[in-house]
């Protein structure tokens, strides 16, 4: 499988959209051979055509994802009395990566420390990333998912609302992550994103309890390993990770909004020692519960 930077580690997929279209009812609809100067991800809603690049030809129906990019010169066409419709949105896009501050385990006072950097934290742009590792056309398994983001994307794009800008680089955003997992994740995709979701159920309605992986797996009739595989896949992290994090936001609400002390709140949301929940907490949030609350509140 290639790697893809904003999808496998933390570098982060910033768009920029510069304009949506849609055509519900697109008669007798051709694109003469042409070049775009952005990227253009197309959405077939309806009826039949096909699209050219170069000397190879692709079928276009309902369910069809088309990629166009800059330079590459290609032309569209419907099929003869097919009304054509469809979405479409450009965008340009810049890679951003984040160098946190570090933390480390220290054994012999058994807590994490800061690993000092005279640079603390900085970020890096990539201005010209390439292109996107998508083909030319795909066929989606998930296309009313998708179709959803496409009305949102034109919605939002014409209504203009206050912040509309940064709606539609977010909405980009998830289009782009969506159209990742299609691509690199087509087997079975139905079925894993329903284990993932019964998973995520079972942690949200048990988070203050004692979690064994081997209820998840039960859970989901999957293997440990299988089990963590779909965990990283769709979300970046482990079982273990993803629960400790949705503890740790349960946390915060607490340690914000109630009178209720470290240990409590360690009991309340599922560390049986709050020295380990401290531990955690630090991890995560780059300082320690008590810290966090005192600078929240000041």
């Amino acid at each position: 499988m290639d790697t893809l930077p904003f999808l496998f580690d933390e570098t982060c997929f910033v768009p920029y959209v510069s304009f949506v279209i849609y055509r519900p009812r697109f008669t007798r609809w051709k694109v003469k051979e042409r070049t775009i100067e952005d990227h253009e991800l197309v959405l077939i809603a309806d009826g039949e055509g096909v699209l050219r690049i170069g000397e190879q030809v692709h079928s276009l129906k309902k369910g069809s994802l088309l990629y166009l990019h800059y330079d590459e010169w290609h032309s569209m066409q419907a099929a003869e009395g097919t009304t054509m419709a469809f979405y479409s949105v450009h965008f340009s896009w810049i890679l951003a990566t984040h160098s946190p501050e570090s933390w480390a385990y220290h054994h012999d006072i058994n807590y994490y420390l800061k690993n000092e950097k005279p640079s603390g934290q900085s970020w890096s742009i990539l201005v010209e990333p390439g292109l996107l590792p998508f083909p030319s056309t795909m066929m989606l398994s998930n296309y009313e998912g998708i179709e959803e983001l496409y009305v949102n994307l034109n919605r939002t794009y014409h209504e203009k609302e206050v912040g509309y800008a940064m709606e539609l680089s977010i909405l980009c955003q998830r289009l782009v992550q969506e159209l990742c997992r299609e691509h690199f994740f087509p087997a079975d995709r139905k079925t894993n994103i329903k284990r993932l979701d019964c998973a995520l159920e079972f942690i949200y309605r048990h988070y203050a309890e004692r979690i064994r992986i081997e209820d998840l797996c039960g859970c989901v009739n999957l293997s440990e390993s299988n089990l963590i595989k779909l965990f990283k896949n769709n979300l970046g992290r482990t079982p273990v990770d993803f629960i400790n994090q949705v503890r740790i936001n349960r946390a915060k609400e607490l340690l914000l909004h109630t009178d209720m002390r470290v240990k409590e709140i360690a009991w309340n949301i599922g560390f049986a020692d709050e020295f380990y929940f401290s531990r955690v907490f630090k991890k995560l949030e780059g300082k320690s519960p008590r810290d966090f609350k005192r600078q929240m509140l000041a």
